[in-house]
């Protein structure tokens, strides 16, 4: 059984309160739009409120001093914190690698001599890989790898290496 229509007047009543309500909502929106935003006050403003009024023989207060530059930061080393050797070589071999492979065996050389077997000793040797496949002695990076895989298992950056020359570790553990 089909439910009753409703007729004439509730059925105008249906329809319509939507179709006002929504003509309404338009309405209030364009005349929304048509006002002028209200304007932001001025720093200057709203510093000059929050301070104690001056007299005016007084002079007005000296602006902050700006920031620190780049160029004061260099100028004054003394105030740079030291970085860690081993880090700052890392640091030049990486920039080195792309321009002069021969400057990052070098770098790592002489890392090697200064900090040894440190915690980053990984790191220098992926890069030493690196440089040295640039400098086309796969062999000598292969072994390196190889190397460094078997050193420090858990390192990600052996497993770098290994993955950039592309061995695959053996599994730790017995064997089956």
């Amino acid at each position: 059984m089909d439910a009753p229509r409703p007729a004439g007047p509730r059925r105008a009543l249906l329809l319509g309160l939507p179709l006002a309500a929504l003509a309404a909502a338009a309405l209030l929106f364009m005349q929304r739009e048509d006002r002028p935003a209200a304007k932001a006050r001025p720093a200057s403003a709203e510093s000059s409120a929050d301070e104690s009024p001056r007299r005016r023989d007084e002079p007005p207060p000296a602006p902050p001093a700006p920031p620190p530059t780049a160029s004061a930061a260099a100028r004054a080393p003394e105030a740079a914190p030291d970085i860690d050797p081993e880090a700052r070589a890392i640091d030049s071999m990486r920039a080195a690698l792309t321009t002069d492979p021969e400057e990052v065996l070098r770098l790592d050389d002489a890392a090697s001599r200064d900090v040894g077997d440190s915690p980053r000793a990984a790191e220098r040797g992926q890069l030493r890989v690196r440089a040295l496949v640039r400098l086309d002695r796969i062999g000598e990076a292969r072994s390196l790898a190889e190397d460094l895989v078997e050193r420090y298992p858990d390192d990600p950056a052996a497993k770098s290496a290994a993955a950039y020359m592309g061995i695959h570790p053996r599994p730790r553990g017995p064997s089956r």
